[in-house]
């Protein structure tokens, strides 16, 4: 199998990805609001806990890490766009 065919294959999952991706971060913005009205910590450890057991509780023990780290990087890049959203949100409320 050439490069070229691997690349290939990969293409089509990456389009998949950042489709889903969007959809989850637009889902993190929905969270933020929620948060800020409920005075909600930005974080929850619990929570990212139950993530990463439920994302790789069906993967092989080879990408077992793998898939943790991906999911710690998706989780943080949703917390910082969450935290983007609740500056917003609270910038609107208290105009300077």
């Amino acid at each position: 199998m050439a490069l070229t065919d691997s690349r290939e294959k990969i293409d089509p999952i990456d389009l998949q990805l950042t489709q889903l991706l969007t959809q989850r971060l637009a889902i993190s913005k929905e969270i933020a609001q929620v948060k800020v009205a409920e005075h909600i910590p930005l974080t929850n450890k619990e929570r990212e806990q139950e993530v990463y057991a439920r994302v790789t509780q069906d993967a092989t023990p080879e990408v077992q890490p793998y898939l943790r780290t991906l999911f710690e990087d998706i989780i943080l890049v949703s917390k910082q766009y969450q935290a983007h959203q609740i500056q917003l949100i609270n910038d609107q409320e208290n105009p300077k």
